[in-house]
């Protein structure tokens, strides 16, 4: 197990709460001998750990007559009427990363790392493939890919591609270099941040310079039906 692998994982917040085992277990074991981080990290959730088994030794919160002010803040802290509540919300937000939010990466995870297919939308120079608004299909909580070309202008520093949706709220923008815009560009879109209907991918030039403050000079505008099933 490599150091990328035990934080991704939470090997060290599981292997505190007993749940590695087998194989995961003994990987984790033998990557603490040689990973510094995670054995700090350990050592500092069992000193907690330990620490918070002590204080709780005097449930009530009630200092002896030779602790000091800290001690009997701390005390008071830990009581149950003061704990119980904090206590529940540590479980909830554990909850809510073990049964939303990690299941969710790992599926995103998984999704990126397995080979798709995805729809292709072309969206050439205007009046290139005639005046109908061009359509494409999106997968829900997959994407899509918008084939830009550019318009045939020189002498701009940067270019800026700028997504509306059908309300006119701007979605996402993205920088492209004069070089990328040399050749049709390929922008992956999230459907997740898409909204079915109309669409309009704004294209803006740069003439930036040392010399003076950036410039955006619109270019074209793309307008595209989305539907996302």
């Amino acid at each position: 197990m490599n150091h990328s692998d035990a934080v991704r994982e939470m090997a060290v917040e599981r292997y505190l709460l007993g749940e590695l085992s087998g194989a995961t277990l003994d990987r984790f074991e033998e990557h603490l001998f040689e990973c510094q981080e995670c054995t700090g990290k350990l050592k500092a959730g069992v000193a907690f750990i330990e620490a918070t088994r002590v204080e709780l030794s005097n449930p009530l919160g009630i200092p002896s007559s030779k602790a000091d002010p800290v001690a009997s803040w701390f005390n008071k802290l830990l009581a149950p009427w003061v704990l119980g509540p904090a206590l529940a919300a540590c479980l909830l937000v554990i909850a809510t990363q073990t049964l939303v939010l990690m299941p969710r990466m790992r599926q995103e995870l998984a999704q990126a790392q397995t080979p798709a297919v995805l729809n292709n939308l072309v969206l050439a120079s205007a009046g290139a493939r005639g005046d109908g608004v061009p359509e494409i299909t999106a997968p829900q909580h997959g994407s899509f890919l918008l084939s830009v070309d550019f318009p045939g202008r020189t002498g701009f520093t940067s270019y800026e591609c700028s997504l509306y949706s059908p309300s006119g709220r701007l979605v996402w923008q993205t920088a492209i270099t004069p070089q990328q815009a040399a050749d049709a560009v390929l922008i992956r879109v999230p459907a997740d941040i898409t909204t079915d209907g109309l669409n309009t991918l704004l294209i803006q030039g740069s003439t930036s310079n040392a010399s003076s403050n950036a410039k955006l000079v619109d270019l074209t505008r793309y307008a595209f039906q989305v539907k996302i099933q």
